[in-house]
């Protein structure tokens, strides 16, 4: 084997062993420059492909649920209409004349006086469209409150914005031995009244 290796080194020559030190040297330099890193690479792309992997699982069952889920809308969307939470009107002006009537009735029921009522511009949220109507009246704090209550306790659902009371002084005239003028319980109320229709 010593005399192999003396051979050979007998016949290369001092540039042929540099010409294979540097070839060594290169494949060398390759292997840091390029392969490890691929290598490196590789295992990014490892734990990535694990990483979607987990994340593909859980879409599956996600579209797997997705039948049950659109049933239990469906269902809670008939148990709204059923139930008359909204108004079951074909146009958003059908809509406000009836919230206007509405309104009417509520006030006068409650004793109160409807001076005005305004309809305020439909408006699409999501998949509904808002209905408003804008009131003012006077009457007694028991009135208003009667007013309130059957304006967020019946069906359709209707909420009560922009809520605005100021005191009407009405002073009535003194009665004799009386220690100070009795002051009347009157108010001045304005306020948005809001429904929803479905579809926008």
């Amino acid at each position: 084997m010593g005399g192999l290796l003396k051979n050979l080194k007998n016949r290369l020559s001092k540039s042929q062993l540099s010409a294979l030190g540097l070839l060594i040297g290169v494949l060398i330099l390759a292997y840091v420059a390029v392969l490890n890193p691929l290598m490196a690479i590789g295992g990014d792309y490892s734990e990535r492909i694990e990483e979607l992997e987990f994340k593909l699982q859980k879409m599956r069952k996600t579209a797997a649920e997705k039948e049950h889920w659109l049933k239990r809308l469906e269902e809670i969307k008939q148990q709204g209409e059923t139930e008359g939470r909204f108004i079951s009107r074909d146009t958003a002006a059908l809509a406000s004349a009836d919230l206007q009537t509405r309104i009417k009735e509520a006030v006068n029921q409650a004793g109160g006086e409807l001076i005005s009522t305004q309809v305020i511009p439909e408006r699409k949220e999501e998949q509904f469209t808002r209905i408003a109507v804008k009131l003012r009246m006077t009457g007694s704090t028991p009135m208003l409150r009667d007013v309130l209550h059957a304006f967020e306790s019946g069906n359709p659902i209707l909420f009560v914005e922009n809520l605005n009371i100021r005191p009407i002084r009405i002073i009535q005239p003194q009665l004799p031995g009386a220690k100070a003028p009795k002051v009347a319980d009157k108010l001045s109320v304005d306020f948005d009244v809001v429904g929803y229709m479905r579809g926008g």
